[in-house]
């Protein structure tokens, strides 16, 4: 991992060079797959670090917002103080009795014309926002807040904050304290143009200039961010001035009401005060601490800074509080705190599950890794079940992708290794990551796994099914394939999962047909076989190659091979005999491979048609008439056949599975062990 960081991070890195070079060091598929996998390991280490630094970044964006905020409050305060000073002073420097008789007159006839000035205005102002209300459909009273006035609205057009596409035409209105965003009517009914859309608080929006798209800005309202652009500069530039304008006017709105607020409070306290000082109350409720307080505040700035475990925290200590002050706070206070608590623990579920959430046009890109940070903080909130849920759709979603890897390019027995090797090890991987990490201890989430890992293999097999049986398959290759299949379900036993019974149930109808077509055809090349058959002894021409043929019987495990040899190339059993042995026992084997209690009665039935098919030859040719003189030959391969190449098939038959006396053994010896008695010892 090392030296792939280390020449991916070169400045001369090229990444077909790069595939070229390991394409001729690899040997094998296998270290292919693990490069794959190194690759895809460092891809997610490097989506880690860009999103911890996006974070970071935002994180800092946020904090300097607030200080530059602030300070904008500060120094406009700061300003108005010094205006009024100003002012004072100048009042203080020209007054004069007779100024100050002058002066009142004016002020009288200066008062009734400013009357109905603002009467005027006040008038144009509520007209103005009765106008919007009449032209947006389902919009809220905007003229139940004293002194609204709409500062600015447009058309603008609203992209998507990921891909920065299109997404549809708005029209904004931006207040004093408020901005409402609308969309077109498509058929307009009656004077309404535009539908209410949204409307968002000025004391809880940021604006923030793009650079990056022509004529764009954006707008960050928790939870959501949108991003709207302007039909060209100079009216983008007018929609920050105007926002500026706004934000302005309402930290000057709430410095002002802090101020009044401030002094009623103070004459409230010095009027209470002398109560307090000749009534003592019997009990005094205790005051909360200053983190109690700001506890929905900080638990909204930790969600929009992604600070979960914090949060979690945060929520578990003020659990933890309420309940050991029950007694000790006001049930209207208790109340308050924790409809503020659950409603923050509401929003930071929603974030949560938004992070385990799977779309087709949003594929969950980290992995187990990235969905366990937030099923650990899901299961801590107790909301177990429905972080199982999100998890079993993103290990889905993991497994699907993978298998989408696996193409079929080759041989179909390399093709089911490698989809079963892909399928099997995921799901491992998926099984210790449930079970040991994202839910250790929870019964009900471990049945929820089971069920989904019942249908995940049922999906599995149904894709495996559809490749392996096909027509001109044969038995060897299903066999071989089926045995990997097991062997690689075998690995699931450790974690107490054993899918092997659903497997063998999905396949078992497919097997019994496959099984049945094979029978068929395995007889039928028999009938030919004998159709040409001479009845001759088999000349293998050399004696190495009659050795070859003494050793390969040897190697099956017949010992007494050797008495059948004649000459130096001769051997006494028909090359028919030895091409059935042989094909007799890879289908024996392909059997056991495939041997289970629910194709037992399939597999014992093609053995028994398969062997009594050659048997009846064998006896048909015995009255031919034809074959009067090869009668000895016929009855040599006869004896073997069933008293020593049965007796051997079914010796492997009850090692395998079990059965020492099998049925069909005791079946085919009945109806053909009885030879007729010929002199032989001619022939061996």
């Amino acid at each position: 991992m090392d030296s792939l960081i280390k020449s991916v991070g070169e400045s001369n890195y090229q990444p077909e060079k790069y595939v070229k070079e390991l394409s001729q060091r690899c040997m094998g598929p296998e270290e292919l797959l693990q490069q794959k996998t190194n690759v895809q390991s460092l891809g997610e280490q490097i989506n880690t670090m860009l999103k911890k630094n996006v974070f970071y970044n935002y994180i800092q964006f946020i904090d300097t917002a607030k200080e530059i905020a602030n300070l904008e409050g500060e120094m406009y305060q700061l300003s108005h103080l010094l205006t009024e000073q100003a002012s004072l002073l100048n009042s203080l420097a020209s007054s004069s009795i007779v100024s100050e008789q002058i002066s009142n007159s004016g002020q009288e006839v200066n008062g009734v014309q400013n009357a109905e000035i603002d009467n005027v205005v006040e008038e144009k102002r509520v007209q103005k926002l009765l106008n919007i209300m009449e032209k947006v459909e389902n919009c809220n009273n905007l003229v139940d807040v004293p002194d609204r006035k709409c500062l600015h609205e447009g058309d603008l057009l609203e992209l998507d904050p990921i891909e920065n596409t299109p997404v549809q035409r708005i029209h904004c209105y931006l207040f004093t304290d408020i901005c409402i965003v609308t969309s077109w009517l498509s058929s307009r009914r009656g004077p309404a143009r535009y539908r209410f859309q949204s409307m968002y608080d000025l004391c809880n929006l940021a604006v923030v200039n793009i650079k990056d798209i022509k004529n764009s800005f954006k707008l960050l309202a928790f939870p959501e961010t949108r991003v709207f652009q302007a039909p060209n500069t100079g009216l983008k530039n007018d929609w920050l001035s105007k926002f500026e304008v706004a934000k302005k006017s309402q930290i000057l709105v709430e410095n002002k009401t802090k101020i009044t607020i401030d002094h009623k409070m103070i004459q409230r306290t010095d009027s209470i005060q002398l109560v307090h000082n000749s009534f003592e109350p019997e009990t005094q409720e205790p005051e909360l601490p200053e983190w109690i307080i700001d506890l929905a505040d900080d638990l909204d700035v930790l969600i929009a800074q992604r600070h979960f475990e914090d949060a979690n925290s945060l929520i578990t200590k003020a659990r933890q509080y309420l309940e050991e002050h029950n007694n000790q706070i006001s049930t209207s206070t208790e109340q308050e705190i924790k409809t503020k608590l659950e409603n923050r623990i509401q929003a930071l579920t929603l974030v949560l599950t938004k992070e385990l959430q799977v779309s087709p046009d949003k594929s969950h890109k980290g992995g187990l890794r990235a969905a366990r940070r937030a099923v650990r903080i899901l299961n801590q909130l107790d909301k177990s079940s429905q972080a199982c849920d999100l998890f079993l759709k993103v290990c889905s979603n993991l497994l699907k992708s993978q298998l989408q890897y696996v193409k079929r390019d080759g041989v179909m027995s390399t093709f089911v290794k490698k989809y079963s090797m892909v399928f099997f090890g995921t799901t491992i991987e998926i099984t210790h990551e449930f079970l040991y990490k994202a839910f250790p201890n929870s019964t009900s989430c471990s049945s929820a796994f089971i069920l989904w890992t019942i249908q995940e293999v049922n999906d599995f097999m149904v894709v495996l099914i559809k490749h392996m049986f096909v027509p001109q398959t044969s038995l060897s290759n299903l066999s071989e394939c089926i045995k990997v299949i097991h062997k690689n379900c075998q690995e699931l036993c450790d974690y107490g999962i054993d899918l092997q019974f659903q497997i063998d149930g999905q396949l078992r109808i497919p097997l019994t047909k496959s099984i049945n077509d094979i029978k068929d055809k395995t007889i039928e090349v028999i009938k030919i076989r004998f159709s040409e058959d001479k009845w001759k002894p088999f000349n293998l021409k050399t004696k190495q190659q009659r050795d070859k043929i003494v050793e390969e019987f040897t190697n099956y495990g017949f010992s007494n091979i050797e008495s059948y040899n004649k000459g130096d190339s001769w051997i006494m059993l028909t090359q028919n005999t030895i091409t059935f042995t042989r094909t007799y026992l890879l289908l024996l084997n392909d059997c056991l491979v495939l041997y289970s209690t629910d194709l037992a009665n399939v597999i014992d039935q093609l053995l028994y048609e398969v062997f009594a098919a050659h048997c009846n030859y064998i006896k048909s040719s015995m009255k031919n008439k034809n074959f009067v003189n090869d009668i000895n030959i016929i009855t040599t391969n006869a004896r073997f056949i069933l008293d020593i190449f049965l007796s051997h098939c079914f010796k492997l038959y009850s090692a395998s599975t079990g059965n020492v006396n099998p049925q069909i053994h005791t079946r085919l010896k009945s109806e053909f062990g009885v030879i007729p008695t010929q002199n032989i010892t001619g022939y061996i």
